[in-house]
């Protein structure tokens, strides 16, 4: 396997140490996939070619998730930002009635910023 470290913890994972407290979930997933792969090695189970190949998909589904789970943090912050903004708009709208009010309420339901509420 390559003498280098893909991740904080990969040390303790060659080792077969518990697994640190704190890990996020694809953190923990890939400690213990790791830890079984050094495992196998160290046990001569597998090659160090087959350890290394394991070890790049390992990295690489770890990379992926963790891409997605940002971006689905992301898409959960923005619909907030929407829900708050929409709810503000309607508001306004409703306390007074007029096109700018309008049209800052269809602008913030298309997910655009709105502008100040400056008069309405």
């Amino acid at each position: 396997m390559s003498g280098a470290f893909d991740f904080p913890w990969e040390r303790e994972a060659m080792r077969g140490c518990e697994m640190p407290e704190g890990l996020s979930l694809p953190d923990q997933l890939a400690y213990t996939a790791l830890r079984n792969v050094y495992h196998a090695y160290y046990n001569k189970v597998i090659t160090r070619d087959a350890a290394s190949a394991e070890k790049g998909r390992i990295k690489y589904q770890y990379d992926l998730a963790v891409r997605n789970m940002n971006f689905e943090k992301e898409l959960c912050a923005h619909h907030v930002r929407v829900i708050k903004d929409t709810e503000a708009a309607k508001s306004a709208f409703r306390k007074n009635p007029s096109v700018q009010a309008a049209m800052r309420l269809c602008n913030v339901m298309d997910g655009l910023r709105p502008p100040p509420l400056d008069g309405i």
